[in-house]
C-alpha cells in the first residue's frame, strides 16, 4: 500500500474520532439548553438524515472537482457544524447547525472513501478499505474517552466543540498532507446517462440490495442488543467497547485474508453465517455470557463484511471515472437499512419475546445466505 494510504487512514482515524466524540452525546444538550429530551432526539435526526441522505447528490461533486477538495469543503462544513451546536442555546440554531454537521458529512464521506480507494492499486483495495475500517473502529474507542474526559469538567457543550476541532483539523490536514488523485476519465458533468448506467448495472444493484439488508442486522447492534443487554447490566456501553476493540484487532487481518484468497463468496458467507450464529445464540441461552459470544460473533461476522462491500463499489465504478458517484448512491443502502432496522427491531423487541426476535433475525440472515449463494453464482459482486 502507498504511504497516502496511512495518511489517509490516520485522518480517517482523527475524524472518526470527532464524530464518536459528540453523535452518540446529544442527550447531553439537555443538560446544557432549556429543550427536552424529545428535542435533543430530533436534533441526533436531523444530524444522521442530512449525513446519510445527501451523499447521494454530494457524491458526484468529488467526480467533478477532485476528491481532495470536496472532502477538505464537508470536513469544514461539519466542524463548523459541531462547533456551533457547541457554541449556540436558541433551538433553531441548534437545528440548523446539527443539519451542518450531517450534510459536511455528506459532502465529505463518498470524496474520502474514494481517496482510500484511489491511493491503492485495484488488487489492494480490500487491504485499504479494512484499514479504513480500522481507522474508523480506532475513533470508536477514542471518542468517548475523550467525551468521557470532557465529561468530567462538567462543561457539557465542549464535547462538541471538541469534536467540530478535530473535524477543522482533519480539513488542515488534508489540505497539506494529502495529495490529489487523479482520475482516468474526464468528467465535464454528471449526465443522466451515467445515473441511468447505474440503474442498468444488474450487479450493483444486487450489491445495494445485499448491503441495505446487512445494515438491518448491524442496526441491532445500537438497538435490541443494548435494550437486552439492560436485564444484565448497566454498563451498556461495554457492547461498543468489546465491537470496537473485536473490530480495532480483526479488521485488517480479515482484509488480508480477502485478499490473500480471493474468494469473495467464502467470506460473505462466512461473515453472514457468523452473524446467524451470533443471533442463534442469543436465542438459544438466556445468560450474560451469551450477550458476549453473540456480540464477538456478530463482530467478527461484520469485519469480513463490509471491506467486501466497499472494494466492490469501487470495482464497479472504474468504468466510468465516477466513484463519487457510486458510493454516494451506495449510502442510500445504509441510510434506509439502518433506520429500517431500528424500527423493525425495536417494534419486534417490545412485541414479542427476545428468543423470538433473534430468531427471526437469524430467519433474515438465513435469507442472506440464500441471497449471496443465488448472486454469487452470477457473479455479480
Amino acid at each position: 500500500m502507498s504511504k497516502q494510504s496511512f495518511i489517509l487512514a490516520f485522518l480517517i482515524f482523527i475524524l472518526s474520532s470527532g464524530g464518536y466524540t459528540a453523535m452518540p452525546l446529544f442527550p447531553l444538550l439537555t443538560d446544557v439548553h432549556s429543550i427536552t429530551l424529545a428535542q435533543a432526539g430530533a436534533l441526533t435526526a436531523i444530524y444522521i438524515f442530512s449525513q446519510k441522505a445527501t451523499p447521494v447528490f454530494f457524491g458526484p461533486l468529488g467526480d467533478l472537482y477532485g476528491y481532495k477538495r470536496i472532502a477538505i469543503m464537508g470536513e469544514i462544513i461539519r466542524g463548523i457544524g459541531f462547533l456551533g451546536i457547541g457554541s449556540v442555546s436558541d433551538y433553531i440554531l441548534l437545528l440548523l447547525f446539527s443539519f451542518l454537521a450531517g450534510l459536511g458529512g455528506g459532502f465529505a464521506g463518498p470524496s474520502l472513501q474514494s481517496l482510500m480507494m484511489k491511493s491503492a492499486k485495484t488488487e489492494e483495495r480490500t487491504k485499504v478499505s479494512s484499514l479504513r475500517a480500522s481507522a474508523s473502529n480506532a475513533g470508536l474507542l477514542l471518542g468517548p474517552i475523550l467525551a468521557g474526559i470532557v465529561i468530567w469538567t462538567g462543561h457539557f457543550n465542549l464535547i462538541f466543540i471538541t469534536a467540530g476541532l478535530l473535524y477543522l483539523l482533519g480539513a488542515v490536514s488534508l489540505l497539506f498532507f494529502v495529495k490529489p488523485v487523479s482520475r482516468p476519465v474526464s468528467i465535464k458533468g454528471i449526465p443522466l446517462k451515467q445515473v441511468a448506467e447505474i440503474l442498468r448495472n444488474k450487479g450493483f444493484l444486487q450489491l445495494l440490495v445485499f448491503s441495505f439488508m446487512f445494515y438491518v442486522l448491524l442496526a441491532q447492534l445500537f438497538v435490541t442488543l443494548p435494550e437486552y443487554a439492560k436485564q444484565y447490566t448497566n454498563q451498556i456501553q461495554v457492547l461498543f467497547l468489546i465491537n470496537g476493540i473485536i473490530g480495532l484487532t480483526c479488521q485488517y487481518p480479515a482484509g488480508l485474508l480477502i485478499s490473500r484468497y480471493n474468494n469473495v463468496r467464502l467470506f460473505l458467507l462466512a461473515g453472514v453465517a457468523l452473524i446467524l450464529s451470533s443471533f442463534l445464540t442469543l436465542s438459544l441461552w438466556q445468560h450474560f455470557a451469551a450477550l458476549f459470544v453473540a456480540i464477538i460473533l456478530f463482530t467478527i461476522g461484520e469485519v469480513f463484511i463490509l471491506p467486501i462491500i466497499e472494494t466492490a463499489i469501487a470495482n464497479y465504478s472504474d468504468k466510468t471515472g465516477n466513484m463519487g458517484l457510486y458510493f454516494g448512491v451506495s449510502n442510500l443502502a445504509d441510510g434506509l437499512g439502518r433506520p429500517a432496522g431500528s424500527l423493525f427491531g425495536g417494534w419486534l423487541f417490545y412485541l414479542i419475546f427476545p428468543s423470538m426476535v433473534w430468531l427471526i433475525f437469524a430467519a433474515f440472515s438465513a435469507v442472506m445466505l440464500i441471497y449471496i449463494a443465488i448472486i454469487s453464482r452470477k457473479r455479480s459482486i
